[in-house]
């Protein structure tokens, strides 16, 4: 880093590739050391003082498939806070492209879905991603896009799944962030999310995952302007449904 009084510059270069094709890794303890210290060195930069152009080299490896789809999850849980940090430190803006976003995102999502296992060795680093997507407001990011529709309604089935009462408050709390994000940054709001948030309604749903019906209620209570017209036109279909049906005594 530069003095105090300079922008600070990511001083560690890492070595993650064996060579310029960036096809494979160096060996993997070699690598988990690499990916040990460019987190911990990211994770200590500020955005206010940071100096961008010293990510450059670093946020354009990281996004190398011999990573993101590293045999390893340890790797890519590792890939994946890191990248995180280099969102959060050029917030509010990107240094990748749409597609590369909706990549990396999908990637995240598989991170988040293994939540559950509070046992696992790398859920620190699962859990140091949803807080960071939580407080750094990123899923905006895909949220904006245009041609966002699977990955949002990806987010909301991976994290309606993985809530559960055995969770700590603050988790869940992140996890409603998250979601909340994604519901109001959208210019539309998905068929297949407002799906997914009725489902936790049923009543079998709320003897199943008490967590994910609680959930939903706080969603749709903080997102009630937005979601109404969602769910009404929902129910009003239903009906027209059901009365071409001749079922309408049935609802």
């Amino acid at each position: 880093m530069t003095s105090d009084s300079g922008p600070h510059e990511l001083s560690f270069q890492p070595k993650l590739f064996a060579n310029a094709s960036q096809k494979k890794t160096v060996p993997i303890a070699e690598l988990y050391k690499q990916l040990k210290k460019l987190s911990k060195e990211l994770n200590g930069l500020e955005q206010e003082t940071v100096d961008t152009q010293s990510l450059d080299a670093v946020t354009r490896q990281l996004l190398a498939p011999s990573l993101l789809r590293h045999k390893e999850p340890g790797v890519v849980a590792y890939v994946s806070c890191c990248i995180a940090d280099i969102l959060r430190l050029y917030a509010p803006e990107a240094p990748y492209s749409e597609d590369e976003i909706k990549a990396v995102f999908n990637v995240f999502i598989d991170q988040l879905q293994l939540l559950g296992d509070t046992d696992n060795q790398f859920f620190a680093l699962r859990e140091y991603l949803l807080t960071s997507l939580a407080t750094v407001r990123t899923p905006a990011l895909v949220a904006m896009q245009a041609d966002a529709e699977d990955t949002i309604s990806r987010f909301f089935t991976v994290l309606f799944g993985v809530v559960s009462t055995g969770q700590a408050h603050n988790m869940q709390m992140q996890i409603l962030d998250v979601l909340q994000q994604l519901v109001e940054e959208p210019k539309t709001v998905p068929q297949d999310v407002i799906d997914v948030i009725l489902l936790q309604f049923t009543r079998r749903r709320q003897q199943d995952n008490a967590a994910a019906h609680q959930l939903a209620s706080d969603l749709a209570t903080n997102t009630a302007d937005i979601l109404q017209k969602y769910i009404y036109q929902y129910f009003n279909d239903v009906i027209v449904s059901a009365g071409q049906a001749g079922t309408l005594d049935d609802l």
